[in-house]
């Protein structure tokens, strides 16, 4: 408490012209009770001293103007200030610069960087050791006392090294006290140090001037660590201290490691520091600060605006809040991420976060933090957001985004009267031919092109997105009625007239769109993209290429396939499907050289034709399981027949695209030839002309695959579709079935005749057989007999039957 109370009536006059000097100067004294007094240059400071008596100088050595030397000469000069206590403060270590300190009146020098946490105890000591060089020189009773009354040891010495007096301090002894008087320094000390120590012995005597080093000294066995200063104390005398900085080199040295290690962790953290007095309202910004934001040492100020002015606007008056909220201490700390513009114009954003320092009463009167830049972690953030809502391919919104701008509108369709939107469901026409035969590149490219047009249809608060694959979607709104709606839908149509270029080639694509509207009934967003979607598969089935509006039954015959889909998947295991066989037949004799075998599903609401169902199997794949008990069936009924003495006699199975497609499909085929033991050249698989378009060269394979077996491939409805004499002969055909349509009218169209006639020579130039398809009457028979049509099929001969009812037919074959 006495001390405390003797250092508050202790002014220190601190000369400087950094201010970040001064700053933490003035912190680190005042926390040891000091007053502290400022200028910032030499002339200030001589003009300062005229009313002012300081207790101690701390004096910088370089300064513009007066520097630190010319200032202690001066001060020297002044009345009275030959006793105050002058501190050099200096970066220079050169053996000249310490001796031109001295010379020029200086008591003691601190090296820069100055240990801002030790300073208060250095002037402390200097204060207290010139207090007693003051009283020493008043009196040699008041010395001796005052010799006791240190915490440092004294020696008293002549310029001959004998020792007139010791006295040893409160603190632990580095060296022999109380000796006899006339004993010599090297009776006393080790041989080397007593050495050092009469030479500078000699130096006070020489110059005047203070005389300071350090040494080690082994005292019960611990190695010590000591200062030795010596002044001249009088005629051929000088007074050593001796003094204990064992404690102070220790905490010096664990002060050095423990800012080592806090530099080290500033750079490896990357962050940049800040440091702000609130009671000068001055920041010291670190170099790393500065360099985060591309500034150089001298090209910002100590204010804090220095840091608000660059922030952006939007989140200046966030950070400033939460700022005050910690400095009023309603918050632990302070934290925050905003942007802060860079040197080259940029933002870049700032993870910032700081801690207020209070006072005995709470009040903050310091406040320290740190930068980190999180710019990268921020734009990967931004990135992540970005894709989940936006397609990475073409940059349009996906799903989820347009699901909430549709949720949007149809707020607004509920809000406001007489406001709709619609819905555009895209689906892109054969863009799977294109995908396969240009490549996924190619594709890719036209998905793009196609975006970039789509949304030039579109007008400013619409929006166009794609949902994957080769589907898009478009939101209008403010639509006024279905009309509008569909003039919307013929502009999307013509987008898709001019062709798409890539790699200098011209692709044509068209789309089948499915058209929307909400209405204030729609119970969700999703039931209007739901009828957009259901509309589309209408307008695909309508020819492609067009678009359809949703009408209320579509939704129903949706749901109804969907049902539909539902009971196919379960009808093999109910047992519900049947094969119904109709016979092929010889025109010269009428009898049966063969059997087509067709699929009819048995259902619970009635018997069911394949068009009814199979386009549904084929879209999901239900195919393959139920082609697979279609062929097995006929195989296994044609070797029962032939175990029964039928025949010979052909059994013809239909075939989809899409078990061709199959990569098991021909193994199937192998697999259930031999589990059946039928002979493979009693069979006859028909494919149809979509087959050939497909021109997929697995498909091919397997076609040659099964010819080889000694399979028959025949190629039905032959007429209906885009055949072609390439197709003819690049593939294994064996047999033409002429489609119905040529057959019906026969008879009364001349042309029709003609074509078949056509279909026949061909046949005959190529060595394919030719059967006619729907024969339906005696005169359409007698007909293609006299084109030299020799076999055919229809209801004129029978009707597609089960095996019982076929059973009597072909006895009449076997006898």
């Amino acid at each position: 408490m006495e001390e405390s109370a003797r250092q508050e009536g202790t002014t220190i006059l601190v000369i400087d012209d950094d201010p970040a000097i001064r700053l933490i100067a003035r912190t680190a004294l005042e926390q040891e009770g000091y007053r502290v007094e400022e200028a910032d240059d030499g002339i200030k400071a001589l003009s300062l001293l005229e009313t002012l008596r300081p207790n101690l100088i701390l004096l910088d050595v370089l300064m513009p103007g007066l520097d630190g030397f010319a200032v202690c000469e001066q001060v020297r000069r002044l009345p009275g200030g030959k006793t105050i206590p002058v501190v050099m403060m200096t970066g220079l270590d050169d053996t000249e610069s310490i001796r031109q300190a001295y010379k020029a009146g200086a008591t003691d020098f601190i090296m820069k960087p100055v240990n801002w946490l030790i300073l208060g105890h250095h002037v402390r000591y200097i204060i207290r050791s010139m207090k007693a060089f003051e009283d020493l020189y008043r009196s040699e009773a008041k010395s001796r006392a005052l010799l006791g009354a240190i915490p440092d040891s004294m020696l008293r010495i002549s310029g001959a090294g004998k020792v007139l007096e010791s006295r040893g301090g409160l603190k632990r002894v580095l060296i022999p006290v109380g000796t006899e008087t006339g004993s010599s320094v090297y009776e006393i000390l080790p041989a080397q140090l007593a050495r050092r120590l009469m030479h500078h012995i000699r130096q006070a005597l020489e110059t005047g001037e203070i005389q300071v080093f350090e040494c080690e000294l082994v005292v019960d066995g611990e190695l010590c660590e000591g200062e030795i200063r010596t002044v001249k104390s009088g005629d051929n005398e000088t007074l050593s201290i001796v003094r204990d900085i064992t404690e102070r080199k220790r905490t010096e040295k664990a002060l050095s490691a423990s800012e080592e290690r806090y530099a080290l962790v500033s750079l490896a953290a990357n962050d940049g520091l800040w440091d702000w007095n609130l009671l000068t309202s001055e920041v010291l910004y670190s170099t790393r600060w500065k360099l985060l934001l591309g500034l150089g040492e001298a090209e910002i100020g100590v204010g804090i605006e220095e840091w608000f002015a660059r922030i952006h606007p939007g989140d200046l008056e966030q950070v400033k809040l939460e700022i005050n909220k910690h400095l009023e201490g309603l918050s632990q700390h302070f934290e925050n991420e905003h942007r802060v513009r860079h040197r080259d114009g940029s933002y870049r954003w700032m993870l910032t976060r700081g801690i207020a320092v209070r006072d005995t009463s709470g009040k903050a009167y310091r406040m320290v933090g740190s930068h980190t830049d999180v710019s990268a972690r921020k734009s990967a953030e931004e990135q992540l957001l970005h894709d989940a809502f936006y397609d990475a391919l073409t940059g349009l919104p996906n799903r989820a985004h347009f699901m909430d701008r549709l949720g949007n509108a149809r707020r607004r369709t509920r809000r406001t009267q007489g406001y709709t939107c619609a819905v555009l469901f895209l689906d892109l026409d054969r863009f799977k031919v294109i995908n396969d035969s240009l490549g996924h590149m190619t594709g890719d490219t036209l998905l793009v092109d196609i975006a970039r047009r789509l949304e030039k249809c579109t007008r400013p608060g619409d929006t166009v997105a794609r949902f994957g694959g080769d589907e898009f979607v478009m939101l209008f709104e403010d639509i006024r009625d279905i009309q509008n709606a569909k003039m919307v839908a013929a502009r999307v149509q013509e987008a898709f007239v001019a062709p798409f270029l890539s790699g200098g080639a011209e692709i044509f694509c068209t789309a089948s769109i499915g058209i929307a509207l909400s209405s204030p009934e729609d119970q969700k967003a999703e039931d209007v993209l739901r009828d957009a979607d259901i509309t589309m598969y209408q307008a695909k089935a309508h020819g492609r290429a067009c678009y359809e509006v949703f009408a209320p039954s579509m939704r129903l015959q949706a749901v109804a396939l969907l049902h539909m889909e539902t009971d196919l998947r379960n009808a093999i295991e109910r047992d519900e499907l049947r094969l119904h066989y109709q016979p092929i037949v010889a025109f010269e004799d009428g009898k049966i050289i063969g059997v087509e075998a067709l699929l009819r599903w048995q259902r619970r609401t009635g018997l069911m034709a394949p068009m009814e169902f199979i386009p549904l199997a084929e879209e999901t794949g239900l195919i393959i399981p139920i082609g697979e008990w279609v062929f097995r069936t006929a195989c296994s009924q044609l070797r029962r027949w032939f175990d029964e003495g039928v025949g010979p006699l052909r059994m013809s199975v239909n075939i989809s695209v899409v078990q061709l497609r199959d990569r098991g499909f021909g193994n199937m085929v192998l697999k259930v030839i031999r589990e059946t033991g039928v002979d493979p050249h009693y069979l006859d698989l028909e494919i149809t002309e979509s087959t050939l378009l497909d021109r997929n060269r697995m498909c091919l394979e397997t076609l040659l695959k099964f010819k080889s077996l000694g399979i028959r491939i025949c190629l039905d409805d032959f007429g209906s579709g885009y055949s072609s004499l390439s197709y003819l002969q690049s593939l294994p055909i064996d047999t033409l079935k002429i489609d119905r349509s040529f057959i019906t009218r026969l008879a009364s169209n001349g042309e029709q005749g003609k074509i078949v006639e056509t279909i026949l020579m061909l046949g005959q130039n190529l060595g394919i057989d030719v059967i006619a398809e729907g024969v339906e009457t005696a005169e359409q028979q007698a007909k293609l007999q006299r084109i030299h049509c020799r076999s055919g099929q229809g209801f004129f001969f029978a009707t597609p039957m089960e095996e019982e009812a076929l059973r009597p037919l072909l006895e009449r074959v076997r006898n």
